[in-house]
């Protein structure tokens, strides 16, 4: 197995944080996309979008972070990182369409205008209507998470791809000082995601290299 990722992209963190997670065995490839490496027919085979990540395993290719970690996890059962019943898996399901539809796009226009990290890698124009809308939009959605965890450790009881979906770019957020004081179990619940060795591992591969 081989993941294709580029540094500060939180799609790829959280492909990497799932392999890492399951222990897949795969080789990890940094791509420079600063430098167009992922727009190079080489990459553009295995991700027509030129976007990162990209997953091959043998003769199968596949992108999008999501269906990269779900496909690991369907490989690697012994990790438990989904659900055995079809309820515990919709329910994953719902979480990882939740992430991509509502709570990464809000997160994107906030850590775009507050995380120095990404500033300084990307150098995005400073938009600051982009960040009112992106905060008005997490104050909609993380009660939801809030409301969801309950006194749950994670969030389908289990630690799964539920949780991991939601780990990069909550992470960047939280480094470019976001207030979660309204949230205290999402804080408590992303300190421990922060905390697990996978993600300290992808973190220092993917985002201490790059600012």
């Amino acid at each position: 197995m081989d993941l294709y990722c580029g540094l500060v992209s939180g799609n790829s963190s959280r492909a990497a944080f799932a392999l890492r997670e399951a222990n897949a065995g795969h080789r990890v490839h940094v791509l420079d996309t600063r430098k167009g490496e992922n727009r190079k027919p080489e990459y553009l085979a295995l991700n027509p979008m030129g976007k990162v990540p990209a997953f091959v395993d043998g003769a199968f290719r596949l992108w999008e972070s999501n269906a990269i970690a779900w496909y690991v996890a369907e490989k690697r059962p012994e990790a438990r990182l989904i659900p055995d019943s079809p309820q515990g898996r919709a329910s994953v399901h719902r979480w990882l369409f939740f992430q991509t539809g509502h709570v990464t796009p809000a997160c994107v226009n906030v850590f775009r205008n507050t995380n120095e990290r990404v500033k300084e890698y990307w150098n995005p124009p400073g938009d600051p209507k982009a960040l009112e809308a992106g905060r008005k939009e997490l104050a909609r959605y993380l009660p939801v998470i809030e409301s969801a965890l309950g006194d749950r450790e994670w969030l389908e009881g289990a630690f799964s791809l539920a949780d991991i979906a939601f780990t990069p770019h909550l992470a960047l957020v939280a480094e470019g000082g976001f207030d979660f004081s309204p949230y205290p179990r999402l804080r408590a619940w992303l300190d421990r995601l922060m905390a697990r060795p996978a993600w300290r591992e992808t973190w220092g591969l993917l985002f201490a290299r790059g600012g």
